[in-house]
């Protein structure tokens, strides 16, 4: 006779799996490592920001200068002194399909109006924009943007910025990849939950 202690020890196990699946896979992905201080600090390329990689002319880590995206952690401005980028390569697994997710918004101190930037990762490879409207230092309007990719081993995930008048580019911050689970591993955890389910209502009325 199957418990209700095995059937919750399986659901248990299998939320774990389920929760690990879809950690984080990007380092520093919030960028608080290190600090951007009060203001900004500027970094050229070559240089490194935690995990990342400062490709391209400059960015800016951003600290206290203007409103976190989602009010957690700083965000860099992907024009430093000139048009710059970030990448970082990440553990994925070959034919795997997984999830990227950022928060983007734009410079609102100077030109252009709309920001352009190139995002990479593994199948994934496309433009994005931001166009300014009422943003402010206190308040800038983040999206949360999200793609979906297939990897081919470790991914290199990178963003470029496409613009030209530095230092007012786009803006990124809450960076995250995570796996996409299966949905045969979906089915097996609903199955869990639903065995779970059915085990305490026999005991109850029996």
């Amino acid at each position: 006779m199957v418990s209700v202690s095995h059937v919750f020890a399986a659901a248990v196990v299998l939320l774990g799996s389920a929760a690990t699946a879809r950690a984080n896979l990007v380092s520093n992905g919030d960028f608080s490592d290190p600090s951007g201080g009060g203001t900004f600090v500027t970094y050229d390329g070559g240089s490194s920001i935690g995990a990342w990689i400062v490709t391209g002319g400059s960015v800016d880590l951003i600290g206290g200068y203007w409103q976190s995206p989602n009010g957690v952690g700083p965000s860099v401005d992907l024009d430093g002194n000139s048009p710059g980028g970030l990448s970082q390569t990440i553990p994925t697994l070959a034919g795997h399909i997984y999830k990227l997710s950022f928060y983007l918004s734009g410079n609102p101190d100077g030109p252009s109006l709309t920001k352009h930037l190139d995002v990479s990762a593994g199948s994934l490879s496309t433009s994005v924009s931001y166009t300014i409207d009422a943003n402010t230092r206190s308040n800038m309007q983040y999206v949360l943007e999200s793609f979906t990719f297939v990897a081919d081993g470790p991914t290199s995930l990178a963003f470029t910025s496409r613009d030209t008048n530095a230092p007012y580019g786009p803006v990124i911050g809450g960076v995250s990849v995570t796996e996409v689970p299966e949905p045969a591993s979906m089915a097996l955890l609903g199955s869990g939950l639903l065995g779970l389910g059915f085990v305490a209502k026999r005991r109850k009325s029996g």
